[in-house]
């Protein structure tokens, strides 16, 4: 049973406090209302998490005691003071996908549920009960053969970076010493020192303690998105994807993929080195009357941020490491949304236009496309390096699947075109649009700029149409994460602590919008709204 309360205080609470990410509509409706009483605990299981987060926290094992004492302490005041989550707040709105309560404890679940009490019996039968599955349906043998073989490379990829920055790491300790100490000096110290002079564990000796269960952990999440992906594709949400089923697709060829490791491992060495330091590298370019301030943060500690083609091209290799190997698949849960609006809407896609904003590199517009090519599309970033990258994206899936055909207008014959603007102020007449898509992008905004981007998706979309929203998880989304979530923030995320506190749907509400689906996929969420027809 939910437990409610009516308290005189909750109004100087969300007053005080809840102000930075509540609107105001909502804290209208919640003072002096019922409200959730949500109790959080630090389980040990978080204190782990907190000490060997990696690559979804991107601590890399290096985060501070005062870091996740920031943190703990952020989520013990919300629970002290009752502060309803964002996840309590989605839950008053939204239609509530299956998803969200399936990944709400996912990381407390087994493997594979033991419906039987049969211990190791019941699961060698369960997957005895797969392999039969994968024999009555070769895609879905095809679809897991293929996720495998990912999941495996990008493991691979994750420990050949962390190897190359720590060779680079040592190697700059050593010359540094040798040209403190000098040469015979330097022997001679390090010889009759001891302990102390030995140096400090490395990152990935850190790791290699829990290496298991670190892999388990993401071999998990990896495995528990991948059963939700196909699931929606057998559900006709959407197709295999297209890189997948493409044989000739560059990432089948091992001098390709061999180019691009070694892209991926320079830049892991540089951006690790800034983590150590703390010290984002500032952009080479300047332009404070072209892009805004939060726009030229190198995020990530990434070389040139967004500036430059070095960066746009080893940007999905670096991303898709982070998550090994399952990013593309959360970003391919908002086809769920925009695929029940084409089915729903009364009109073939080819009438209908589709923008999506901070596109980055494009790699997700291509599983747009190839889902609804007769649609037409624009793609809209504020880099011109990135949008440059995008279009050469698109360009290669027009060239692979459909051969090289024209399927409409834009400048390649690939019914899309290319927009350089801001989400806060969109480059497009009001109502120009049936489908806003924003993939990976409020979590890098100041609240502010969201506000106006929220704004903007109102403006240029069309009376009925639909906004699908995707990015990182929020307090409540994963309790058993919310003492650790924060902690991304310390890679050079300096908006996301106040983001995953922000109430995402109450902005959306306050612009005029009307909530309707959340889903859930791992540490991604997909909220999608609807601007009301005029009457």
């Amino acid at each position: 049973m939910l437990k409610y309360c009516r308290r005189p205080e909750f109004k100087r609470i969300l007053d005080s406090r809840c102000s930075s990410y509540l609107s105001s509509s909502t804290r209208k409706k919640l003072n002096g209302k019922l409200l959730h009483v949500r109790a959080s605990t630090t389980s040990a299981v978080e204190t782990e998490f907190a000490q060997r987060i990696t690559l979804d926290g991107l601590s890399l094992g290096s985060s501070s005691v005062s870091d996740k004492t920031q943190v703990n302490n952020t989520a013990s005041e919300n629970s002290a003071q009752h502060t309803p989550s964002p996840a309590e707040l989605d839950a008053g709105r939204f239609r509530i996908d299956q998803s969200v309560s399936n990944w709400a404890n996912y990381a407390k679940r087994p493997w594979i549920e033991d419906q039987n009490g049969g211990g190791v019996l019941s699961v060698v039968q369960r997957m005895s009960d797969i392999s039969a599955d994968f024999v009555r349906d070769p895609a879905a043998a095809a679809y897991w053969a293929y996720h495998a073989a990912r999941l495996s490379f990008f493991v691979s990829q994750a420990v050949t970076g962390l190897l190359a920055y720590e060779a680079s790491d040592r190697a700059q300790n050593l010359s540094i010493a040798s040209l403190v100490a000098g040469g015979s000096n330097a022997s001679s110290n390090t010889s009759t020192s001891g302990s102390e002079n030995q140096p400090a564990p490395s990152i990935f000796s850190r790791l290699m303690k829990s290496g298991g269960d670190e892999v388990s952990v993401r071999a998990k999440e990896a495995f528990g998105v991948w059963q939700q992906d196909l699931s929606y594709i057998q559900s006709k949400y959407y197709k295999m994807p297209w890189d997948m089923t493409t044989l000739t697709h560059q990432q089948y060829n091992p001098f390709f993929m061999a180019a691009r490791t070694s892209k991926f491992v320079q830049e892991s060495v540089m951006t690790l080195s800034r983590r150590k330091r703390n010290t984002p590298d500032p952009v080479w370019i300047k332009g404070p009357s072209l892009y805004p301030q939060y726009y030229t943060n190198t995020y990530h500690y990434q070389t040139d941020g967004w500036f430059s083609e070095k960066s746009a091209d080893v940007y999905e290799h670096s991303t898709e490491t982070l998550f090994f190997g399952r990013q593309d698949a959360m970003q391919r849960s908002s086809l769920v949304p925009i695929s029940e609006y084409i089915s729903s809407c009364g009109k073939p896609a080819s009438e209908l236009k589709l923008l999506e904003v901070a596109a980055g590199t494009g790699r997700f517009h291509t599983f747009i496309k190839d889902n609804w090519p007769e649609m037409p599309s624009v793609v809209s970033d504020l880099s011109p390096f990135y949008l440059s990258k995008a279009r050469a994206n698109i360009e290669y899936w027009r060239s692979q699947t459909r051969g090289g055909r024209v399927l409409g207008g834009g400048p390649d014959g690939a019914n899309v075109e290319y927009l350089q603007t801001a989400a806060e102020s969109i480059a497009a007449a009001d109502s120009s649009f049936d489908i806003v898509v924003v993939v990976y992008l409020f979590h890098e905004l100041p609240e502010a700029i969201r506000r106006r981007a929220v704004s903007e998706f109102y403006r240029v979309l069309k009376p009925g149409g639909l906004v699908v929203f995707n990015d990182s998880m929020q307090i409540g989304d994963r309790p058993e994460w919310d003492n650790t979530v924060g902690l991304f923030g310390n890679f050079n995320e300096p908006y996301y602590r106040n983001y995953v506190m922000c109430d995402i749907g109450g902005m959306f509400e306050e612009a005029g919008f009307q909530p309707e689906l959340k889903l859930m996929s791992s540490v991604s969420k997909v909220l999608s709204f609807m601007k009301p027809n005029v009457m």
